[in-house]
């Protein structure tokens, strides 16, 4: 706001600079307060979002150890996967299979004879139809289209997804030199050929009764031990229940097979306990880091109850054996996984490949059961950090709230003290006005003394 000076003309007194010192007075006590209350705020507020960035960290590798179907997955190993590939679901069964790839899957080919125009070959006006099984689209054929065009307007079609077409120029077969269309159908399997009809004029048989097919639509062909099996693409989903079997190259020599094997899948767990054992250690991490009593380095939630619960929480969830469990594996110490005396977490490797060999049935029960250890972490870290009811996220919203309320006593204070300057000032120039009046008044009783006779040192 704009403000009234003074000299302190009347008085003598610097009468601008006591009523900033007054004014300064009054503001410094609450805005030191206010200071110190947001850098308060700020700093939980920050160490707030980075504890509950760790247990999202935390979460987010618990996440696949509380899911039951983490612990049936499937290994799939093949001798040479230069012949197929395999893929197997949790409902494939152990086992091994002697597979031969006898025949690859194959679309039919077609081609036109030669036009010894070229591809500026015209054609009569008509329809031309592309059929394969219960599937077609229709082409229209106008008077000037040229065979590169009737290429264009099949490959272009919105309707098409049956066949590719391709234009191939300075073709020869004895005496006649030109272009042909090749047509190569995008559909595999036996009787899937593709059917090329026209309606219109008669030169449109040109491009499909008269083709002449140089493959013809075939089964892709296994021998899964010993026995046949034939599928319409290259991919086989319904010889061995939960396998999938995708066929690349024929074996050369008949007779040659390689190995699928099919087992369970423990190795993917063992690579998420330690993913988890690693999370974990960066979170104590974390958690050390905000509760740190260092000189100087004073962790930004030290005494903080909210770091202290759930890292007590934590802790003693991972200590507490899982009841369910009927076996030797109902903790994580039976598993080789132990707490260092920093607080971290550590694993035995020769006990936790012991554990998986001689146990893994238990695996499942120990980490994903309602009483699981990743269940429970999982629960219990969205306690804090879930959007709506966490305890994180709802001191954050409280916190932030208070920002807010710091902000407006602020805009309060200032208001308050923009009055309280503008008060003193006009009261000093009152003061200062009434000092002036009565210098005057004394001057002029001064000079009226100093003209009566025996005063002034007149005779």
């Amino acid at each position: 706001m704009g403000s009234i000076t003074l000299g302190g003309l009347g008085s003598g007194l610097d009468v601008g600079a006591i009523v900033e010192a007054l004014v300064n007075a009054e503001r410094a006590p609450k805005q030191n307060s206010l200071d110190r209350l947001e850098t308060d705020v700020t700093v939980t507020l920050t160490g707030l979002g980075g504890l509950g960035a760790a247990l999202d960290e935390l979460r987010s590798s618990a996440l696949d150890l509380s899911l039951s179907s983490s612990f049936s997955k499937r290994s799939v190993s093949i001798s040479n996967d230069e012949f197929f590939t395999a893929s197997a679901t949790s409902s494939a069964s152990s086992g091994d299979y002697d597979i031969e790839v006898t025949a690859l899957a194959q679309a039919s080919q077609d081609q036109t004879s030669i036009f010894t125009g070229g591809s500026e070959t015209t054609f009569g006006v008509g329809t031309l139809t592309f059929t394969v099984g219960t599937e077609s689209f229709d082409i229209e054929v106008s008077a000037t289209d040229t065979l590169e065009d009737i290429r264009n307007n099949i490959n272009e079609s919105t309707d098409n997804d049956l066949v590719a077409v391709n234009l191939l120029n300075n073709i020869s077969d004895g005496t006649d030199t030109g272009s042909i269309l090749d047509f190569n159908s995008l559909t595999t399997g036996l009787g899937n050929d593709l059917v090329v009809t026209f309606t219109g004029d008669a030169s449109l048989a040109d491009l499909s009764d008269t083709l002449t097919q140089t493959q013809a639509a075939s089964d892709a062909t296994i021998q899964v031990d010993g026995f046949t099996a034939t599928s319409s693409t290259n991919s086989f989903d319904d010889i061995i229940p939960g396998i999938t079997i995708d066929v690349v190259k024929v074996n050369e020599n008949p007779g040659d097979t390689n190995q699928l094997e099919i087992d369970l899948d423990t190795s993917s767990t063992q690579s998420l306990i330690s993913g988890f054992v690693q999370a974990f250690n960066a979170f104590a991490d974390v958690t050390s880091s905000l509760g740190s009593t260092a000189t100087g380095a004073k962790g930004l939630l030290l005494g903080d109850f909210t770091l202290r619960q759930v890292s007590s929480q934590l802790r003693s969830l991972l200590s507490t054996p899982v009841t369910e469990v009927i076996g030797n594996s109902n903790s994580l110490s039976s598993i080789g996984i132990t707490t260092t005396q920093d607080g971290h977490l550590e694993i035995d490797s020769d006990i936790l490949s012991a554990a998986i060999k001689n146990n893994f049935e238990e695996f499942e029960t120990l980490f994903a059961s309602d009483n699981g250890f990743a269940t429970k972490l999982r629960n219990l870290v969205d306690g804090y950090t879930n959007s709506t009811t966490g305890i994180i996220s709802s001191r954050k919203k409280s916190l932030t709230n208070q920002l807010s309320n710091i902000d407006d006593q602020r805009l309060s204070l200032n208001r308050k003290i923009d009055a309280l300057h503008l008060r003193l000032t006009k009261q000093f120039a009152t003061m200062d006005a009434l000092v002036a009046q009565f210098n005057s008044t004394g001057s002029f009783i001064a000079q009226q003394f100093e003209n009566l006779p025996g005063f002034g040192g007149k005779k």
